[in-house]
């Protein structure tokens, strides 16, 4: 009998131990989550008033948070001046098998994250339209306004985690974690 009790308080405390480290991260109002594993990054921009594709580009990053570089970036974004496009960006661990969809996370979880768009090169405006649970903005979905002089630009896209650190209400840069850090080539057109 003595034995069983042991064994029930030690299957306990083992039982508690487990739940505390796989809640530890998981968390969607707490700080201090787990960076995400990123693999793919996706931007998906759709044109408002006008005819013309949708245009889908990505880029991969063959280890994650690993030391490797990013890859290339796979498609082009082709932009008519004067324009507008409401755009998407998704994230995803393709290191996975099934490739787990980071942006889902990435929503659950958007008082801990946010998107911010840098852009180089020609005018190219991005506003974030959508918001957190706390009206603070988060970036997953944008629109990109295209200037009215034809050239070539670049949009990084960083995918900031802030953990520990407090969600500021404004940023034009990532002040906490950043959990992937890439750049999308664009072009304005004639």
């Amino acid at each position: 009998m003595h034995n069983n009790v042991r064994k029930l308080v030690y299957g306990a405390a083992t039982a508690a131990a487990l739940i505390g480290a796989t809640a530890c991260g998981d968390s969607s109002t707490e700080p201090g989550g787990e960076q995400e594993v990123i693999s793919r990054v996706t931007l998906t921009l759709s044109p408002v008033g006008f005819t013309a594709p949708v245009q889908t580009v990505f880029i991969d990053d063959p280890d994650g948070a690993g030391p490797q570089s990013p890859g290339a970036q796979v498609g082009t974004l082709s932009l008519v001046r004067g324009s507008t496009y409401t755009g998407v960006v998704k994230f995803e661990n393709r290191l996975e098998n099934p490739p787990e969809d980071i942006t889902e996370e990435v929503e659950e979880e958007s008082n801990e994250h946010r998107v911010i768009y840098t852009v180089t090169g020609a005018g190219l405006t991005i506003t974030t339209t959508d918001v957190d649970r706390q009206g603070r903005p988060l970036g997953i979905r944008f629109n990109a306004a295209a200037g009215t002089t034809a050239g070539t630009g670049a949009v990084r896209v960083v995918l900031c985690h802030y953990g520990d650190s407090p969600k500021p209400a404004t940023a034009t840069s990532c002040t906490a974690d950043t959990d992937i850090d890439v750049a999308f080539n664009f072009s304005i057109l004639n």
